[in-house]
């Protein structure tokens, strides 16, 4: 069994979670705020931030890791069915690439809306800082534009295949739309993309989270939206 360190709305977290459940690799959740993680992170490794796993029996030397890249291309590697990565060698280097491509290029959009949108859940009487807000947005729309033209093109974002790279866009693109901030209309074959992964059985519990006082847009869990 593992036991995973991660906050329910982070990108990376939800990631990390749905390769998991892809896997058929159960594991014990523990939330770890960004703000406040838990201090058993810190034994894994200096410096070590969520997402992180660690083996809680059954293994020796214990396993642990942390990070979307170590932890998905560990269970990449040690449980190979389903593939997550095409066997075409070309399509796997664009998986990996668009792979990191979306955690690069999310990164301005997750600093600016979605952590703009969280400190306004955290610190209620705070008011919001509309500078962030309309960078993280501007930010958001230059991406959408660019995976809306590969899902019209190829179906997913790799190729004919699910890989890693439609996980962590959806990890992203999830943890965005519970505040409404993704404009599905201007994007349909994205919106049709989404919609197929979001009908996955891996899925179901990322549109189960809820944040305390702060309930998500009314087609966050809807299939058909």
């Amino acid at each position: 069994m593992l036991r995973l360190y991660h906050w329910p709305l982070d990108p990376a977290g939800r990631m990390v979670r749905l390769v998991l459940a892809e896997k058929g690799e159960p594991f014990e959740a523990v939330p770890s705020r960004p703000w406040a993680p838990e201090l058993d992170i810190a034994s894994i490794a200096p410096g070590a931030v969520a997402p992180a796993v660690v083996s809680t029996h059954g293994t020796s030397p214990r396993f642990a890791a942390c990070g979307t890249r170590a932890i998905c291309e560990h269970f990449e590697e040690v449980r190979p069915v389903p593939a997550l990565l095409p066997d075409d060698l070309s399509e796997r280097a664009e998986a990996r690439r668009l792979w990191a491509w979306v955690e690069a290029g999310m990164e301005e959009v997750t600093d600016n809306l979605l952590s703009e949108r969280v400190t306004q859940w955290t610190h209620r009487g705070r008011q919001p800082d509309s500078d962030r807000l309309r960078r993280g947005a501007h930010a958001l729309r230059g991406r959408l534009t660019y995976l809306n033209a590969l899902t019209e093109t190829r179906g997913n974002l790799a190729g004919r295949h699910l890989s890693l790279a439609d996980l962590a866009a959806a990890a992203h693109l999830s943890a965005y739309d519970y505040f409404g901030d993704v404009q599905w209309e201007a994007v349909p074959d994205l919106k049709a993309w989404y919609m197929r992964i979001k009908s996955r059985p891996s899925f179901r519990p990322l549109l189960a989270d809820r944040l305390e006082a702060a309930r998500p847009v009314s087609y966050y869990a809807e299939l058909d939206f």
